[in-house]
């Protein structure tokens, strides 16, 4: 009796290495990779432990753009013990939307995850931005994510994360640390 391979599981263990910045054939051209500037506005709300945890989920957003040309809408699940699964977010209609939305939210809450952070895109004042929002329990954030990626040399050109003032509302966090919703 044969067996069938099941498809690939979209999460990833945040202890892997991450792969380079420009695949190994490219040019050498160095990419200006500017990760969470040091001397930005940073809300004083925020505990370094978990702004590290947003920037760090920043990198990871940053070496998808160099490996796969383009950023995707991602969820990260970080525990405790410092791993992060990363699981890309697709849905196809309000209905598949909603049900992602609630296995966020279980996924959360049964694995015991300490913050949860959802790369999407947003729109304000009329234009469209990338948008790394974070929550853990008691706390949350936003951060602005501006970024070009040269298609012809497959590079990271520059990359600037900056922190917004106010949480940017999210409907794949909100209340998901709130165990009576």
């Amino acid at each position: 009796m044969s067996r069938k391979r099941r498809g690939r599981v979209n999460a990833v263990n945040g202890s892997q290495p991450h792969p380079p910045l420009s695949p190994p054939d490219s040019p050498a051209h160095p990419p200006v990779t500017v990760s969470a500037n040091r001397g930005m506005h940073i809300p004083p709300h925020l505990s370094d432990a978990f702004k590290g945890i947003v920037e760090r989920a920043a990198d990871r957003a940053r070496n998808d753009l160099a490996s796969m040309g383009k950023i995707r809408p991602t969820a990260f699940f970080v525990y405790t013990d410092g791993t992060m699964k990363v699981v890309s977010l697709s849905f196809k209609d309000e209905l598949q939307k909603d049900g992602l939305i609630r296995r966020i939210r279980e996924k959360a809450l049964a694995e015991n995850v300490s913050n949860v952070l959802v790369l999407t895109e947003a729109e304000h004042e009329r234009h469209v931005m990338t948008v790394l929002s974070g929550a853990t329990p008691g706390m949350s954030a936003s951060a602005r994510v501006d970024y070009s990626f040269d298609k012809e040399t497959k590079t990271v050109t520059s990359w600037k994360m900056s922190w917004l003032d106010k949480p940017v509302q999210n409907v794949f966090l909100d209340g998901i640390f709130d165990k009576t919703s």
